[in-house]
Order: structure tokens, then C-alpha cells, then sequence
């Protein structure tokens, strides 16, 4: 017997919780997840806010959760599962196609994403994915991301380039006009809050900006942020 419970040869399965708001989405889910040898459906809740309850009980490697509707709601959620269990890997099924809530998502501390037109064999690829410690994003919103950069480079390219901005700078103006503070911008970029306060001191002074609202209308000038973003 291996030392973790098994035996030998015996592989252990990732357990996975759904967290989706529709029965029949959860359904179809623990079909595909259940029918695969190296993984298993170990609870289910109708929301990560509902499902947080429940952690210590089921364990859970992986939670795959939706963001149908509610999406704010879930992403405070996902924020307030990664910092009570930074061990659990959080997997997003999106009901968008166009991948908007993904720059949210995966700020907020998913580890995965992917729509909803995501077939059998990638959501068991998902899984496996971001279990193993790597982040997955499916192809549609890849595709999705690559096509809304080129269409909007040209012009952005030259502006941000006119700028005199370092790309820490572009990051940091982008995170700001999203209405992060300073911690959270040094928690996602790893820097000390120190850092960050002084680069974006250093930004504010380079644009001859005084304020928040500045930098925003700046960031959507430039088209660094959609408008659904701030």
C-alpha cells in the first residue's frame, strides 16, 4: 500500500466539485467526468458561494464552476475560495461565447476557462490541466482574444507606443482603470504594494494625470480596456 491510502498501481482520482446553477448542466457534467478513470464527481452546488461550505468536507482538487449569470457575484466568490484554499484549482464554464468574462476570471484566481461549446474531451482535458498545476484556456477564446487584438492593434499599437509607457506601466494603467487597488495589483503582478504605489505615481506623472477618472478615459481612448471592463 502506497502511503497515501492506495495501492500500488491504484491511481488516484482528482476529485472534482461542481459548482453550476442549472441540475441538467450539472448532469451532463458528472457524465463526461465520471466516465473518465483518472477523475470523479465528489459534490455539487448550485454556486462556488454555496459550494464554499462544503470544502473541508468533500476536498476537492478541482472545482469546475459556471459563470452563467450572477457573474460578479461569482467572481468574489472564486476570490474568497483562493484565499481560505489556495490549493484548490478553479476551472470556469463560461455561458459566453466571447470570452468577455475571461480577463475577470482568471484575475480573480481561475486557473482555467472555457465555453460552453467546449466538447466532452476538453472538458476532461481541462480538468486534468489545471490539476496538474497549469492554466487552460480553451481554443474559441483564444481565437477570440487573438482576433479583437488584431482588429484593434493598429491604432493602439501606435498610441500606446507614442505614450513613453514601459509595458509594467501599460499593466499597471490597465489594472488601475479596472478599479484595482494598489494591493490587488501587487498581489496579481507579485510586486510589494510599495512598487506598485510608486509606478503608478511615475505613470500619473508621465500622462500629467491627477487622478483615476483620467486614467480611465485614457485606457478607453486607447482602447487598453473595453468599456465593459471599468
Amino acid at each position: 500500500m502506497n502511503e497515501d491510502g492506495t495501492f500500488a498501481g491504484q491511481e488516484t482520482k482528482v476529485r472534482v466539485m461542481l459548482c453550476h446553477s442549472f441540475p441538467v448542466a450539472r448532469i451532463g457534467l458528472r457524465t463526461i467526468i465520471d466516465g473518465e478513470r483518472d477523475m470523479e464527481v465528489v459534490g455539487e452546488a448550485e454556486s462556488v458561494e454555496a459550494g464554499l461550505a462544503s470544502l473541508d468536507e468533500l476536498r476537492p482538487d478541482v472545482i469546475l464552476a459556471d459563470l452563467c449569470g450572477g457573474a460578479l457575484e461569482g467572481l468574489d466568490a472564486i476570490r474568497t475560495l483562493k484565499n481560505v484554499a489556495p490549493q484548490v484549482k478553479v476551472l470556469i464554464r463560461a455561458y459566453q461565447r466571447n470570452g468577455e468574462y475571461f480577463p475577470l476570471a482568471m484575475r480573480a484566481g481561475a486557473d482555467g476557462y472555457f465555453t460552453r461549446d467546449a466538447g466532452a474531451a476538453e472538458v476532461a482535458s481541462a480538468i486534468r490541466t489545471v490539476a496538474r498545476g497549469q492554466n487552460y484556456l480553451d481554443l474559441a477564446t483564444v481565437t477570440q482574444l487573438v482576433t479583437t487584438f488584431v482588429a484593434g492593434n493598429g491604432k493602439a499599437h501606435a498610441d500606446s507606443s507614442a505614450d513613453g509607457l514601459t509595458d509594467r506601466e501599460r499593466e499597471i494603467l490597465c489594472l488601475v482603470a479596472t478599479d484595482h487597488t494598489n494591493g490587488e495589483i501587487a498581489d496579481v503582478l507579485h510586486l510589494s504594494k510599495q512598487t506598485v504605489h510608486n509606478i503608478r505615481a511615475r505613470l500619473m506623472e508621465k500622462l500629467g494625470f491627477h487622478d483615476r477618472l483620467q486614467l480611465v478615459k485614457y485606457a478607453l481612448r486607447r482602447r487598453i480596456v473595453g468599456l465593459e471592463e471599468v
